[in-house]
């Protein structure tokens, strides 16, 4: 009875999906940008051309996999391909849900479900044939399956989530971190705040004969990692194809704008819970041996208790952060080529507009970038310890490593990250109304109003994420 709930609220994203594919279907007739590579090369696969490979590609062919299941019902048009995507949102959608639902009521679960899967740069991409929804279920996926100690199949599909997106190994090794922290608590290995933890960690150590399990666990997601090295290793980089456009860097600030998204993005429960942890001080709830540990324990989220409780070391700590950040922009940041070279992109306008305008605009945002640090961090501050340490390491490990700012590229640690943030009907609500205004104004004008560029004046070319 009480599913019921969620199947309604399911039963109102398959519609809007269902209704937004046909629109794209009827406006965008033909592949639009990266979409003219993927679909090319799926046609391959389906008249089982499996020896080509279009070297425009740069990912794993996954997804051409995956929708050969169109094989079976005719032609693999474009449409049909297209449609792959809904349906893997549909199934994203109850990934989401299974993960919320185990400690959390059906409606609620259900509601932060349809926000998570109506977010933007997912929502978006859910209509068009790319490999974002494909990538950020099987990542998903393999989290559900770990959670439920079905780490054998968590392994086998994190290698899936590889075949997908190469950066996906950083998350099925965060799965597989995750997965044994867990197995250390249930088994008493580690209890308490990082401090305890670390205690005892040390002293589990000592005794070999009791790590055999612990590896058992982690065999799968190691598995993994150990593959893609070796492919690493034979293939000369991560990178298939067209490895010219797509070369390694520091790419440092691309934390400062991947907060400043999640802050956005989560922006009523960011505000909501750091004002609670703000009083978990204040009130004296939290005793000072507990503010020393959990300021150990989650890094820069546990600094907004100082910033908001004394004064003078608020200011030292955000002057010492802001002059951090400042070199982290002045040194590394990326102009990549293609940044500058569409305008068919959100962040065209953001760094023509917000980073361009002057040389020092870079840098008046570094006080929000660091505002929105804390905040995102202040709002994960009920996730495990261990759990939210690997978390803003794979989080760097995927993001500085990119030269190109892409909002899309935020997904999955954003995704991770507000699953453990706390679940409130009010909050999502606001969250909800937020991506739905967001994606309303985005599918309408890359819908509706397509433009034309002088050097290719007989193709339309179409606003996008």
């Amino acid at each position: 009875m009480v599913e019921l709930t969620a199947a309604a609220v399911f039963g109102v994203y398959a519609i809007a999906s269902a209704l937004v594919l046909q629109l794209v279907n009827t406006e965008v007739r033909t592949p639009y940008m990266d979409e003219q590579f993927h679909i090319r090369q799926a046609q391959w696969y389906c008249m089982g051309a499996f020896n080509k490979w279009d070297p425009k590609l740069t990912t794993p062919p996954g997804l051409y996999i995956v929708s050969l299941v169109v094989r079976t019902m005719g032609a693999c048009t474009l449409d049909r391909l297209r449609a792959v995507n809904c349906v893997l949102g549909c199934i994203l959608f109850w990934t989401v849900y299974a993960l919320i639902r185990q400690n959390t009521r059906p409606f609620r679960a259900a509601i932060k479900a349809l926000t998570l899967c109506m977010l933007p740069t997912s929502f978006f991409f859910a209509h068009v044939y790319y490999t974002d929804i494909a990538s950020l279920l099987c990542v998903l996926l393999a989290q559900l399956l770990s959670v439920h100690k079905r780490h054998v199949w968590a392994g086998v599909v994190g290698g899936a989530a590889v075949w997908m997106r190469q950066t996906n190994v950083v998350w099925v090794a965060l799965v597989g971190g995750a997965a044994v922290e867990r197995w250390m608590r249930e088994n008493g290995v580690v209890s308490g705040g990082l401090v305890q933890s670390v205690g005892q960690l040390v002293q589990w150590m000592k005794s070999p004969r009791r790590w055999r399990e612990a590896v058992w666990v982690a065999v799968p997601y190691a598995f993994v990692v150990m593959a893609f090295g070796v492919f690493v290793r034979v293939n000369g980089g991560i990178v298939l194809g067209d490895k010219s456009n797509h070369q390694a860097g520091v790419h440092v600030p691309q934390m400062f704008y991947f907060y400043a998204f999640t802050a956005a993005m989560a922006a009523p429960t960011v505000l909501t819970e750091a004002q609670r942890y703000t009083h978990a001080v204040t009130s004296r709830q939290v005793t000072c041996f507990e503010m020393a540990n959990y300021a150990l324990e989650t890094v820069y989220a546990n600094l907004y208790l100082y910033l908001t409780y004394r004064p003078v070391l608020s200011t030292a700590v955000g002057l010492a952060l802001t002059l951090v950040m400042a070199v982290g922009v002045n040194r590394f940041t990326v102009e990549h080529p293609f940044l500058l070279g569409d305008n068919r992109h959100y962040t065209f306008y953001i760094w023509k507009n917000l980073f361009r305008s002057c040389w020092w605009a870079r840098y008046l945002y570094i006080p929000g970038y660091v505002s929105c640090m804390l905040g995102v961090h202040a709002a994960l501050w009920r996730a495990p310890a261990l759990w939210h340490i690997m978390w803003l390491v794979c989080t760097a490990a995927v993001l500085v490593p990119s030269p190109l700012l892409e909002l899309r590229y935020f997904t999955v640690p954003f995704f991770l990250a507000r699953l453990h943030m706390p679940t409130s009907l009010p909050r999502l609500s606001i969250e909800l109304a937020m991506y739905i205004v967001v994606n309303a104004v985005t599918i309408y004008v890359f819908l509706y109003h397509p433009f034309v560029w002088s050097s290719e004046p007989n193709q339309l070319q179409r606003f996008m994420w």
